[in-house]
């Protein structure tokens, strides 16, 4: 049974009338009403006042009137369950199905930080690579300088070795500009312990840490994972629990309704009010005894609302199915899109290093005399793409990463 805290009710009627004969009489019936939650019984306390000259005898009270307490206990339908403990056991599975929502937003809260941090990580080295790219230009453009007054190399190299420096410096400064604005984006999940905004400082350096292999065995961990707590599916899970009471509130107003209800007359008030009290004995001399028996003939009205959440629990099993299978695929594409990124790295390294080799063959070549600068500059500037484009892959790898474990419903 549902326990809980109180919810009193209070009804307080007054009823004066009036006869041709003018003779009257006054109904006065005050009720406080305090729910048990424990088999649907409420416990009842008031005071009743009936008086005038045509009254029944069954239904009069002395002048003063008569303070009451008793209970009202349901036999048949609301014992299992009532309206009252379905509102409370729903209100407190909604609790966690908030709980599950503040999880999801967490996530993808941990989500955005993770890709921004990484794309600050990309235009940090981008802005490196392209800075030392340039810096080569800058000494190169030097040394033909040199050359070509000395005689050893033609005029036009100068133009050249300027034209690449140029074009170099243009795409360092447009690095730059990308770092600080990865910089600023990063600086908006930044925040002190009194919740004031903080911004990264010009000195910051991103870390590439070796982070865990993900493989067979953790992508099963990770399905197990989905499967029990990410917070789509623990939110249909909830809403199954939700119905489930739902209906179980549903079958119990299928049940006839017969209601028991006791009350102990005395003069309880007269304590209060100083009053003399009569002797009744060691128990009350009044008794009141209602039972209230109802039986809907058709239960048209309960059985069309039982079939309805039953139709909702069909269709939530349903969403649930399609969920679970989403989500699924979204966990195995984000698995093989990591997988796919750790060998695309590997391949990227070693064009790197051949690459790296191919550039100094070509300087030495030139520095014989046996080579042109346009083609130090050509090989120079496919290493160094090779190189952004090495770095690229390892930021969508962490970013994959991260997708993998949002996928699942779950963040480190």
């Amino acid at each position: 049974m549902a326990k809980g805290g109180f919810d009193p009710k209070l009804d307080v009627n007054f009823d004066r009338k009036y006869f041709e004969n003018k003779t009257y009489f006054n109904f006065w019936d005050n009720q406080l009403k305090v729910p048990l939650y424990w088999g649907g019984i409420d416990l009842k306390a008031g005071f009743e006042r009936n008086i005038g000259d045509v009254l029944g005898t069954d239904i009069r009270t002395p002048p003063d009137g008569l303070s009451y307490v008793g209970l009202n206990v349901p036999v048949l339908q609301r014992f299992v369950i009532d309206e009252r403990r379905a509102t409370l056991q729903n209100a407190r599975i909604f609790q966690n199905i908030a709980e599950a929502e503040r999880i999801k937003m967490i996530n993808k809260l941990v989500l955005t930080a993770a890709k921004d941090y990484w794309e600050w990580y990309f235009a940090y080295r981008n802005q490196l690579l392209i800075k030392e790219f340039y810096e080569l230009a800058d000494q190169r453009f030097q040394l033909v300088t040199k050359r070509v007054v000395q005689g050893d190399l033609p005029a036009v190299d100068t133009s050249d070795a300027q034209v690449t420096l140029l074009d170099r410096r243009v795409m360092f400064e447009q690095a730059t500009v990308e770092l600080q604005n990865a910089r600023l984006r990063l600086s908006n999940h930044l925040w002190d312990p009194n919740g004031a905004p903080l911004e990264l400082p010009d000195t910051a350096v991103p870390q590439l840490s070796a982070g865990k292999v993900i493989d067979a065995a953790a992508l099963a961990d990770l399905f197990e994972a989905a499967r029990l707590r990410h917070p789509e599916i623990r939110k249909l899970d909830l809403k199954a629990e939700q119905l489930t009471v739902d209906e179980r509130l549903g079958r119990e107003m299928l049940k006839p309704r017969l209601d028991i209800g006791v009350s102990s007359l005395n003069y309880l008030h007269r304590h209060l009010t100083g009053l003399k009290i009569p002797d009744t004995g060691t128990f009350p001399a009044f008794y009141k005894i209602n039972v209230d028996f109802s039986l809907p003939l058709l239960f048209r009205k309960e059985r069309g609302k039982l079939e309805t959440i039953r139709v909702k629990q069909f269709q939530n099993t349903l969403e649930l199915q399609q969920l679970r299978r989403e989500i699924n695929i979204d966990v195995q594409t984000a698995y093989n899109d990591v997988k796919n990124l750790e060998k695309q790295i590997i391949e990227q390294q070693l064009a790197v290093q051949r690459q790296a080799q191919v550039l100094r063959a070509e300087e030495q070549r030139f520095g014989i005399g046996e080579s042109q600068l346009f083609l130090v500059n050509q090989r120079e500037s496919k290493l160094n793409e090779l190189k952004v484009k090495l770095e690229s892959m390892k930021s969508k790898y962490e970013k994959a990463k991260a997708t993998l474990l949002f996928a699942a419903g779950t963040f480190e």
